[in-house]
């Protein structure tokens, strides 16, 4: 049984809400719909999910879910990557978007960041309000710490932000405020921005006139 503790299980049973298909599971945890399948089949051979037509169901009272379950807590406690914690959000199956810094981070394809450090990573993303309750029970469940206030805290963490509606684009398939609309918000802070407004004029050819010459001013790159 040991031998399917890894990644792509651990994403399938967080992920999971009963009713969903394999291949919402796969677009979940951004993985392709065959392999996605294959541990789904594991995972049903063993008792950990039952399939009902081309739905999932999951067996949250089997041993393995539950001791797997602790491991993923007690990992995310204590080893978060930031790799994961990008796309923890897109787990959730729940509507988002990565705003703010994350969202020149991201269209700059990780080219600018700026006011974070491996001691403290806080992430931004946008929510709706409707589905607060929801993502403060998922955070919570796995001990992943939040805020709802633009506040420093320690290690990697969420800022979340809400809104009635999501209107988002996508780049490096994350889900991410539009273009446009990080153009305008990096404007309203240009002291701090003009190297990534530069950057993202000369990625996209927007003839926004934006010069500066000190690219690495501020960069941490993901991953790092």
């Amino acid at each position: 049984m040991f031998e399917l503790i890894n990644p792509y299980i651990a994403k399938i049973l967080v992920s999971a809400n009963n009713g969903d298909s394999i291949r919402q599971i796969s677009q979940k945890i951004q993985e392709s719909y065959g392999w996605t399948h294959k541990w789904v089949l594991e995972l049903e051979k063993i008792g950990a999910l039952k399939r009902k037509k081309q739905e999932v169901y999951i067996n949250k009272n089997s041993i393995f879910y539950k001791k797997i379950l602790s491991f993923i807590v007690s990992s995310l406690k204590y080893n978060l990557s930031l790799n994961d914690s990008y796309l923890l959000p897109n787990l959730t199956g729940l509507e988002y978007l990565f705003t703010g810094i994350d969202a020149v981070f991201v269209w700059t394809k990780g080219g600018y960041n700026i006011g974070r450090n491996k001691d403290s990573y806080p992430i931004f993303i946008e929510i709706l309000e409707k589905d607060k309750n929801a993502w403060t029970k998922y955070f919570s469940k796995f001990n992943i710490d939040y805020t709802f206030k633009n506040e420093r805290k320690k290690g990697i963490y969420f800022i979340i932000s809400f809104s009635k509606s999501i209107e988002k684009e996508y780049c490096e398939n994350m889900p991410i405020l539009p273009l446009t609309k990080t153009i305008e918000w990096a404007k309203k802070y240009s002291f701090n921005f003009q190297p990534a407004l530069e950057m993202l004029d000369e990625m996209y050819n927007l003839k926004i006139g934006i010069k500066y010459s000190q690219h690495d001013e501020g960069i941490y790159r993901k991953g790092e």
